[in-house]
């Protein structure tokens, strides 16, 4: 499995961070304030918003898409850091 998150792209979207896994495209839009859940969407193969999706989704893909437990952990930490709404 390869992935790339890229924190620049995902601001032309107003997201945090774009990740793209393999065939698959997401997004995540963090929130400084607690009181606003985080968000997640997917993403059609030229990297455009289709649709928001729930966390379990989000981390259903990742867990299917990713080689490994220890690529699923790194991701999630490096998705968590990217810029805040």
């Amino acid at each position: 499995m390869t992935y790339e998150l890229d924190y620049v792209s995902a601001e032309s979207e107003n997201c945090s961070s774009k990740i793209v896994l393999d065939d698959r495209i997401f997004y995540v839009k963090l929130f400084s304030s607690s009181a606003d859940a985080t968000k997640y969407f997917s993403a059609d193969q030229n990297g455009h918003l289709q649709k928001e999706i729930s966390k379990s989704e989000f981390e259903l893909w990742v867990n299917i898409l990713a080689d490994n437990e220890s690529d699923v952990k790194t991701i999630l930490e490096k998705v968590a850091q990217g810029k805040k709404y």
